[in-house]
């Protein structure tokens, strides 16, 4: 119970939190200017399924510097990074806490010694086992066990390396243009290599380009290329490239088309020689590659580290970690707050300017992995602190319908790839339109949703889930338009009718903002089809109550086969629930609580239902590790008992979250994770496509947000101490509030203030109304 001790408030005394792995040469210079990013452990969530990416990278950056890493103990590195294992490469793209399959991996580089290069042996390099590798938001520092050190810096399209070599050996840089990562244990989903080419671009032999194609991968993308340019400080002594195993000495041109084939450069320096090098990319040119390496990096004699991971530190704080203020003395918890923080800038990656497939004057981002994953809580949080960026989001999601025809659910390698559940690019539409987001075009954003609600996605195999396609769009949408369900005649029946339901929810909403009444009445109906699923008489062995969602065979018949509401089965693709048990997604209905409490029963079996979900007074069928459950620690404040959510969710993150490398409790999921634990610290949690916060207890003494415009929330606790854990009343912009919820225009739209009173018992002080049901449509029949 390493939170318990380390992060509770039952604790007073607490230790700082560890933000580097060893100590870094330029450590002090760097804390000198780095500001609120001092906070940030780098490593925090990279292990134990986590796959959070460690490298330095800027807010939402296109280009995210790392190790590749294979032959892990953890098995494949999803993130490239993995504490041990051998180093394939230091490349220039990867993702963030994703499941799935490794993406990207690629342009590539790494140290090797000696006057004669192995293209077979040198391609792998081990650390040195006695030091961890190095890093701080910006840079980052790993030790191979040839004796070279490599620290590494990332700008926005461009990164730098620092190669320290030992004196006495000769240096090579290996370019290896077909580096990739792959998933050996999951071949299916792996990444290919399928052609490309390097060559040198001046007789100066200090520079090169090229480009390569790779597909493949979780999203199974169709070819793609990466175009990129590098440049060395100083002029190489002798270039060789290499094809498979083949070297070929004083050859400064390459190219393969043989798939997985591994081909590049070595340069050879002479000893002594102080190596930089650094190395610009592009989805467009190798042209533009050199251009986005230019920008970066005005000055051609600039291969400065430092420099570029200060200015990388100074976006983070002016971008981010200043936009939240904390009053508190532990610093363990102060650390969170802005780790947290880091963890959900990672994903989209924004690449405005950097669209290969059409020209539009649109903000474009890509690596959306998935809208699965980050509507219940990282994009309502863009919402709150980053209302520019996430009207940016938003105008690219609407921009890649109108030229690709869907908005994404998952999407990479500017592709749409895979959708999980439903089509929940209509939920982050929604929640962005509740809350005033500005800059975004509603009419074609509705024209989105429409798309979603109404038309069949063409049909691409997918062999995980073959009865429709996983692309785009909704799948299985016949069934959801003909009968109000999605029966077992599609995959994923359970997942995508509540998902479905919560889908056109959201476009009720946003038809109803925008005068469009019969659409919206039309599609509020719609979003009570997970009504169809609610069996009454469904019954577990495992507890005395009855009434859950089950699936139907395509006759409407209810279907027993496999059948357990406590069970999932794989909870996999061809499963009737997608990460997630039936009496889990049998509270994933935010829109309408009403009528699903009025199939429960009384207040009091809904508490020993929720009471169940988790561990602490019950069986603990919820795992707060995927996001389906997100939601459901909060659901108490529905029956005015607050302080059961208070201690529920302080539960779950005392027991559940923890810091450093092994801190989440699942995949991090493009931040989801982070965002969630931040929302759990503050003390406020987003009803996602509703303009309601249901509150908990925050666990800082003050927190501020800048909420844009110039406006700022205070959330402020009176009688803060270890052993106040329970809310005894609150005020809203200095009134009396007896309500456990408050909305978007209380606190966000001008900002305002929230104090928690607090004391050591629970107390009953919720006697207002309950948190609305915005979508309440009763059909009738539970």
């Amino acid at each position: 119970m390493l939170l318990k001790k380390c992060l509770s408030l039952i604790v007073p005394k607490l230790g700082s939190i560890l933000v580097l792995a060893a100590v870094i040469d330029h450590e002090q210079i760097l804390k000198d200017s780095e500001g609120l990013s001092k906070y940030v452990d780098v490593f925090f969530g990279t292990e134990a399924g986590g796959n959070v990416f460690p490298g330095p990278t800027r807010p939402f950056g296109m280009v995210k510097m790392g190790v590749d890493v294979s032959g892990a103990s953890s098995g494949d590195a999803y993130s490239g990074y993995a504490p041990d294992g051998y180093i394939t490469g230091i490349s220039m793209m990867h993702e963030s806490g994703t499941g799935g399959a490794p993406q990207y991996g690629v342009v590539s580089q790494l140290a090797s010694v000696g006057d004669d290069v192995d293209v077979t042996k040198d391609q792998s390099q081990t650390r040195l086992s006695n030091i961890s590798d190095d890093a701080h938001v910006g840079l980052y520092k790993t030790h191979l066990a040839n004796g070279v050190n490599v620290t590494f810096a990332a700008s926005d399209r461009s990164g730098v390396f620092d190669y320290e070599f030992p004196a006495d050996i000769t240096p090579n840089v290996i370019v290896n243009a077909s580096h990739h990562l792959v998933a050996p244990s999951r071949p299916w989903w792996t990444q290919y290599f399928v052609n490309g080419s390097i060559e040198t671009s001046n007789d100066a032999l200090n520079s090169y380009s090229g480009e390569t194609t790779i597909k493949g991968g979780w999203g199974e993308q169709n070819p793609w290329t990466i175009y990129f340019y590098g440049e060395f400080s100083t002029k190489a002594k002798k270039i060789s490239s290499f094809q498979g195993s083949n070297k070929r000495d004083n050859n400064s041109k390459e190219s393969s088309s043989t798939q997985d084939e591994q081909f590049g450069l070595i340069f050879q320096f002479e000893k002594g020689t102080h190596v930089q090098s650094k190395v610009g990319i592009s989805f467009l040119s190798k042209e533009q590659a050199k251009k986005n390496l230019e920008n970066d990096f005005p000055e051609s004699s600039d291969f400065d580290t430092l420099k570029t991971a200060k200015e990388t530190q100074k976006l983070w704080n002016e971008k981010v970690f200043n936009k939240v203020k904390v009053s508190n003395e532990n610093s363990t918890l102060t650390g969170l707050i802005y780790t947290s923080l880091y963890g959900t800038h990672l994903l989209p990656s924004n690449r405005t300017g950097e669209n290969p497939k059409w020209n539009t004057g649109e903000p474009y981002y890509d690596d959306w992995f998935t809208l699965w994953d980050t509507f219940r809580s990282t994009m309502p949080l863009f919402n709150v602190l980053q209302p520019e960026y996430s009207s940016e989001m938003i105008r690219s999601l609407i921009d890649i319908y109108r030229h690709d025809g869907y908005m994404p659910d998952g999407r990479s390698a500017n592709q749409n790839g895979r959708t999980q559940g439903g089509s929940n690019s209509d939920i982050v539409l929604g929640d962005a339109f509740v809350k005033n987001i500005d800059g975004i075009n509603w009419k074609d954003g509705y024209d989105a949703m429409v798309k979603n609600a109404e038309v069949d996605p063409p049909y691409v195999y997918d062999s995980f889930s073959a009865d429709d396609s996983t692309k785009e769009g909704r799948g299985g949408l016949s069934d959801w338009k003909s009968k109000g369900y999605i029966s077992r005649n599609f995959n994923r029946s359970v997942t995508r009718t509540v998902e479905y339901s919560y889908n056109d929810y959201a476009l009720s909403v946003v038809a109803k903002g925008l005068g469009h009444d019969d659409d919206s009445e039309k599609y509020l109906k719609r979003s009570a089809g997970w009504q169809n699923l609610w069996n009454k008489e469904a019954s577990s062995s495992k507890v005395s109550y009855k009434g859950f969602l089950q699936p139907k065979n395509g006759n409407g018949s209810w279907a027993t086969t496999n059948y357990d509401p406590t069970s999932c089965g794989g909870c996999y693709w061809s499963d009737d629930e997608y990460e997630g048990s039936p009496i889990e997604y049998g509270w994933a209905v935010p829109h309408d609580f009403q009528t699903l409490f009025k199939a429960i029963g009384d207040n009091g079996t809904v508490i020993k239902r929720l009471d169940d979900m988790f561990k602490l007074y019950g069986e603990g069928f919820a795992d707060i590790g995927n996001e389906p459950s997100f939601l459901t620690p909060y659901l108490y404040n529905y029956v005015g008992s607050q302080y059961r959510t208070a201690e529920t969710i302080r539960f779950l993150i005392d027991t559940r979250f923890s810091i450093g490398p092994k801190a989440l409790p699942g995949n991090s999921d493009a931040g989801s994770m982070q965002s969630w634990l931040f929302f759990g610290l503050i003390g406020l949690y987003p009803v996602a496509s509703t303009t309601t916060y249901l509150l908990s207890v925050p666990y800082l003494e003050r927190i501020t947000l800048d909420v844009g415009k110039g406006a700022k929330l205070d959330i402020l606790t009176e009688n803060f101490s270890p052993q106040n854990r329970y809310v005894q009343s609150v005020e809203v912009n200095g009134k009396n509030w007896d309500k456990n919820w408050v909305t978007h225009d209380d606190l966000f739209n001008n900002g305002g203030s929230i104090k928690f009173i607090l004391g050591s018992e629970p107390n009953n002080w919720d006697t207002g109304a309950i948190p609305p049901s915005s979508g309440n449509h009763d059909l009738g029949l539970i």
